[in-house]
């Protein structure tokens, strides 16, 4: 592969999450006019956009940013992004898990709750197993 593809993937890939950012404002703001909220819709656009544009600015002088921008890639980095993936998933099992036990508590059916444990805990099993498998 010549250098000039990999820059060119490069430079794609960066603007990728600003991209997605502003065309997630785009989605707000049309839900919240759908349902006659303007000023939600103008909050929730806002804040997507502030947020690409802060990736934009400064990516080049912090790192973390870089990171969320998805800048280019090494080890070091792929490595920092996965750790901070599975950080952010245990968040998410703990904080689903401990509202199916606050649903129980309350005399109540776990709910969307019990589905999420569900498919995430379903979903570990399965790439626990394809990725033994593979590597």
């Amino acid at each position: 592969m010549s250098m000039t593809r990999t820059g060119e993937t490069a430079s794609k890939r960066r603007w990728l999450v600003p991209g997605l950012c502003v065309v997630i404002a785009a989605a707000y703001a049309a839900v919240f006019l759908a349902h006659d909220r303007p000023l939600a819709a103008t909050i929730g656009a806002a804040i997507m956009l502030a947020y690409a544009a802060v990736l934009v600015v400064f990516s080049r002088r912090s790192e973390a940013v870089a990171l969320l921008r998805e800048d280019e890639r090494d080890e070091r980095r792929s490595m920092i992004t996965t750790r901070a993936a599975a950080t952010t998933l245990y968040a998410l099992v703990l904080l689903a898990l401990t509202m199916v036990f606050v649903q129980l508590a309350r005399g109540l059916e776990p709910g969307p709750w019990g589905v999420i444990c569900g498919v995430g805990g379903l979903t570990f099993i399965v790439a626990t197993v394809y990725h033994s498998r593979r590597y």
